[in-house]
C-alpha cells in the first residue's frame, strides 16, 4: 500500500548505533529480534490505512483493513517517529499485548514495518468507540446518573480484565487505565487497550510527567513506587465517570465555588489526598435522579470509595472488585 503522506522514509539501517553502544539502542535491537514480536510480524503491504480515529501523546490510531477485515492501526505521530524511545515504547506495548488472551482485552492482530519510521501495531477494531465518547453522549442526552445493567456490565468487564492481568507472576500492570482506553463493541462489550509503557512489574516508578493524568493514582503522581493497586485507583476514577458521565473532578468546585479547570492544581490536590472523585449517593446538588436503586448505588459508592483510597494497601484487589461488582449486578437484577 501507499504510506500516508506524512510518513518518513528511511531505512532501518539508519538506526545503527555509533560506538559506544547506547543502552536504548541495545534494548530496541533486542525487541526487534524478539521471538514473540517477530512471530507476530505481518506484511506491511497487506495493511491499508483509511481514516484517522484518534490521536494520543505520541501515537495515532487509524481505521484500516487487513485481509479484507477492519482493524485498528496504531502508528507513531510524525514528530515522534525519529525517537528511538517512542519506537521502543510501541514495540514494548506489542510485546505485552502478545501475552494477553482475554475476552475483555483488545486482541492483537500483529505488528508490521518496512522501515522503523513506519512501524505499526494492528489490533481488532472496536466499532462502539471508546467509553469516554459514550459517556459524553450520555451527558448531552441527559441520560440518568447512577448505574444500570449496562454500566455495571461495562465495569465488570474491565475488572475481569484487570483480574486476569494482575494474576500473572509478576503482575502485568496496565498503568494507563482511563475511559479513552476502554473500547466498546457494537454491543457495548468493553475491552481495555493502550497499555502504558512503564515497567510492567510491581514496585516500579514512572519517570517524567508525560504519562500523568486525572486517572493517575496519588503514589504515581508523587513519583513513588507503585504496584497493581495503582490500576485499581484508576479503575475507581473510571467508575465515577460511569456514574456521572463527566470527566474526573470536572463537577467539583474549589474553595471559592469555582470549577477546577487547572489540571496541575487538580493533580497536586489528588496527590496530597485533598481531592478525590465522588459518587452519586454521596454527592450533593445532582440535577438528575440516579437510574439505579439506592441499595445498588450505596454498594457502588462503597466500592468506588475503597478503590480510590489514598493508601494503596486499603484498596481492594482486582479480583475483589470483580467479585463485588458481580454481587452488585445480581443485586440490581433482584431489585429490578
Amino acid at each position: 500500500m501507499t504510506a500516508p503522506s506524512h510518513a518518513i522514509s528511511y531505512e532501518m539501517s539508519s538506526f545503527k548505533p555509533q560506538r559506544p553502544r547506547n543502552a536504548g539502542v541495545q534494548r530496541l535491537e533486542g525487541l526487534l529480534i524478539d521471538e514473540d514480536i517477530n512471530s507476530l510480524r505481518i506484511p506491511r503491504e497487506l495493511i491499508t490505512i483509511h481514516r484517522l480515529l484518534c490521536s494520543g501523546s505520541y501515537t495515532e490510531v487509524f481505521l484500516g483493513t487487513y485481509h479484507d477485515g477492519q482493524v485498528a492501526v496504531k502508528m507513531l505521530l510524525p514528530e515522534t517517529r525519529r525517537s528511538m524511545d517512542h519506537v521502543e515504547a510501541l514495540l514494548t506495548e506489542v510485546k505485552i499485548m502478545a501475552t494477553m488472551d482475554h475476552p475483555h482485552i483488545v486482541t492483537l492482530v500483529g505488528v508490521a514495518w518496512d522501515v522503523l519510521a513506519d512501524i505499526c501495531m494492528v489490533s481488532e477494531y472496536m466499532k462502539g468507540g471508546d467509553l469516554r465518547a459514550l459517556l459524553a453522549s450520555y451527558e448531552t442526552e441527559s441520560y440518568p446518573h447512577g448505574f444500570d445493567r449496562q454500566k455495571l456490565t461495562i465495569a465488570l468487564n474491565v475488572a475481569l480484565a484487570l483480574t486476569y492481568m494482575h494474576s500473572f507472576q509478576p503482575p502485568v500492570l496496565h498503568a494507563n487505565l482511563k475511559s479513552t482506553n476502554i473500547l466498546l463493541s457494537a454491543e457495548i462489550e468493553a475491552k481495555i487497550s493502550s497499555f502504558g509503557s512503564v515497567n510492567q512489574r510491581p514496585n516500579c516508578t514512572l519517570g517524567g510527567s508525560s504519562g500523568l493524568h486525572r486517572w493517575t493514582a496519588p503514589e504515581v503522581l508523587m513519583g513513588e513506587r507503585f504496584d497493581a493497586k495503582a490500576d485499581i485507583y484508576s479503575f475507581g476514577v473510571v467508575l465515577s465517570e460511569l456514574d456521572q458521565h463527566v470527566l474526573p473532578y470536572s463537577s467539583i468546585n474549589g474553595e471559592l465555588g469555582q470549577k477546577l479547570t487547572n489540571q496541575s492544581i487538580v493533580l497536586m490536590m489528588v496527590a496530597r489526598g485533598e481531592l478525590r472523585v465522588e459518587f452519586t449517593s454521596s454527592a450533593s446538588g445532582r440535577t438528575r435522579q440516579a437510574s439505579s436503586d439506592v441499595h445498588v448505588m450505596n454498594s457502588i459508592d462503597a466500592l468506588g470509595t475503597s478503590c480510590v483510597a489514598l493508601a494503596p494497601e486499603y484498596r481492594p484487589t482486582a479480583a475483589e472488585v470483580a467479585y463485588n461488582l458481580h454481587k452488585i449486578l445480581q443485586q440490581y437484577t433482584n431489585y429490578w
